[in-house]
């Protein structure tokens, strides 16, 4: 801002000075120390109030308006109120935007100077990756249902996809050995979540098998059917020759 002129006379030591002399020495002075903080810059503390987003994530710029379009970049917060700094601002209008992974971006308008900081809240965007290492397939894909989280791919550790929609009773019992994104971390729609589990165990059945010693082998055939198996090749030997009967 512009200093007027101060319209007074000087004095000698030991004379009076006048009341508005006085006055005007006060005015200059302020105007001085305004238009010094002017030059200085001013500084913004933008306070964003979402206790689930990590401060150390979160990016504050303050835009400022007019054809510069300057934009200034906050430091991160190192108070108790997890507050974002923004010093070196010259006086004028500001948007103030804050983002952070997982939340949709917003902004605020402020005026500078202004004492009082800039409280801002930013809506979550995606949801949050819930821990479901080591959980079954099935008690996994509950967890990213309440979590609100899409699961886009699964595969076993042999690179079988699995359907995640319908992945199927035997795999509803593997674990998980593997999962994108880490605990915590916002889940983008557009990725989704991945999951690698451990192959189904696949079971086929058995029987006892009987003693067929003493049976002819027509015989020893007809045990083997009953019990759905098949007699291979077998061998007869004598005391000088052996046979092989298919």
């Amino acid at each position: 801002m512009p200093l007027e002129p101060m319209n007074v006379d000087p004095v000698q030591p030991g004379q009076p000075i006048t009341a508005q002399a006085w006055n005007e020495i006060v005015s200059n002075l302020a105007a001085v120390i305004e238009a010094v903080n002017a030059q200085a810059g001013q500084s913004l503390r933008v306070i964003v109030d979402n206790s689930s987003a990590d401060p150390a994530l979160i990016r504050v710029n303050a835009i400022a308006e007019g054809e510069n379009g300057a934009v200034f970049e906050a430091a991160r917060p190192v108070s108790p109120d997890k507050a974002h700094t923004l010093t070196g601002l010259p006086p004028g209008n500001y948007t103030i935007r804050a983002e952070a992974p997982g939340f949709a971006p917003t902004t605020a308008a402020v005026t500078l100077p202004r004492p009082d900081p800039v409280t801002v809240k930013m809506d979550r965007a995606d949801p949050l990756m819930p821990d479901v290492f080591a959980l079954t397939l099935e008690a996994a894909l509950s967890s990213l249902t309440t979590a609100g989280a899409v699961v886009k791919r699964v595969v076993d550790i042999t690179g079988r996809d699995i359907a995640p929609a319908n992945p199927g009773a035997e795999f509803l019992g593997s674990q998980v050995l593997m999962h994108l994104p880490e605990a915590g971390a916002p889940v983008p729609a557009t990725s989704g979540v991945q999951l690698v589990v451990s192959a189904a165990l696949e079971v086929e059945p058995t029987v006892v098998m009987p003693s067929l010693a003493g049976l002819s082998l027509a015989e020893a055939r007809a045990v083997l059917e009953d019990l759905g198996l098949v007699l291979g090749n077998v061998r007869t030997r004598s005391s000088t020759t052996t046979t092989v009967t298919r």
